[in-house]
Order: C-alpha cells, then sequence, then structure tokens
C-alpha cells in the first residue's frame, strides 16, 4: 500500500511539473505597435513622437512559473495586406487636405478615435460640404481599417478592441494645438 501512494504522489508530482499551460490571448500590445506605427505613417511629420510601450501584461508569476511553463500564443500582427495597404494610402493622401481644419480646430478627434466636425465657424458653404466629406470619408477608411486588421489576424470579434488602441494612438500622436475630445465629452487643446 505504501508503494502505490508513493508511486501515485511521484506520478503526481511528475504531472504537475510537466505541465504546460497555454494562453491565448488578445494581443494588445502588438495591435498597440502596429496603431502607433500606422498612424506616424499616415499623419507623418505632424504628428508627436509616440509614447514609450509598456511592457507586456499577464505574465505568469514567478510563483506559477516554479513548476509550470508557460508558452503563450505570440501573434504577430498582419498590417500588410493589400486592403490594408491601400486604406492606409487613402488615409494619407487625405491627410494634408484634413491639416488645416485639424489646426483651425474645426475638426477634432474623437474619443473613439473618430474625427468630428467641431466647428464650422469662419468657414463658407463649400468649406463646410469639404469639411463633411473629409471626415465622413476618414471615418469610414478607419472604421474599414480596424476591421480589416481584425479580420486580417483572425480577430472577427475583436474589432472594437482594435479600435479603442488605435484612438489611443490618434490622440496620443495629435499635433500641438489640435482639438481632443476627453472622457466626460468636452475638448481641450493638446
Amino acid at each position: 500500500m505504501k508503494r502505490l501512494v508513493r508511486i501515485g504522489s511521484l506520478l503526481t508530482a511528475v504531472a504537475v511539473v510537466s505541465c504546460v499551460t497555454i494562453n491565448i490571448y488578445f494581443p494588445a500590445e502588438e495591435v498597440r505597435g502596429a496603431a502607433d506605427k500606422i498612424v506616424n505613417e499616415v499623419w507623418g511629420d505632424r504628428s508627436e513622437t509616440p509614447p514609450a510601450q509598456a511592457e507586456p501584461k499577464g505574465q505568469p508569476s514567478s510563483f506559477l512559473r516554479f513548476g509550470l511553463s508557460s508558452a503563450q500564443a505570440a501573434q504577430d500582427i498582419d498590417v500588410s495586406t493589400p486592403e490594408i495597404r491601400a486604406i492606409r494610402e487613402s488615409m494619407k493622401q487625405r491627410a494634408d487636405s484634413l491639416f488645416p481644419y485639424l489646426d483651425a480646430g474645426q475638426v477634432g478627434i474623437g474619443r473613439d478615435g473618430l474625427l468630428k466636425a467641431r466647428s464650422t465657424d469662419g468657414l463658407d458653404l463649400r468649406s463646410r460640404g469639404e469639411v463633411n466629406r473629409l471626415v465622413a470619408a476618414e471615418n469610414g477608411d478607419r472604421q474599414r481599417l480596424y476591421t480589416e486588421i481584425a479580420r486580417a489576424n483572425g480577430l472577427a470579434d475583436k474589432t472594437a478592441e482594435i479600435q479603442a488602441i488605435f484612438a489611443d494612438s490618434w490622440r496620443d500622436q495629435a499635433a500641438s494645438g489640435w482639438f481632443v475630445e476627453t472622457k466626460d465629452g468636452s475638448w481641450n487643446r493638446k
């Protein structure tokens, strides 16, 4: 009987030590890096230096690593599909037309990362129409970009999370003097 208990204990110890846990997670840091790169590419010299990258979270504690090895399913984010490249190019071409309205405060960056027409003061009828057209086209491309990144990376159910990460990048990299919407819905100049 003692021998069976020892063998059982030994097998249990071996099983615990040899366990491998696989954590499949949403690759937030990889998406954040892709977002910062795309925003910087679209806005070029107009954007400020991207914020420092945070360390990845979700690592197991040293206590858990003692007996268990952890293999995380790291995922490279694909942002170079033909569809994504076409959307990025469209946004880059539109940026020069948007900058004067962003600089003047007539267009701002909403808390959801989408552009919003803030004010039409000082704009003639033709310019008002142009602001509305530019904002609608830019927001359409942004929404398509998030959807396409999610699709290309097998994260179709994570489009909202991708948009939230991009929203942070759009706001963080906004040029000085641009209006950014705060969480309470008010507007502040950056």
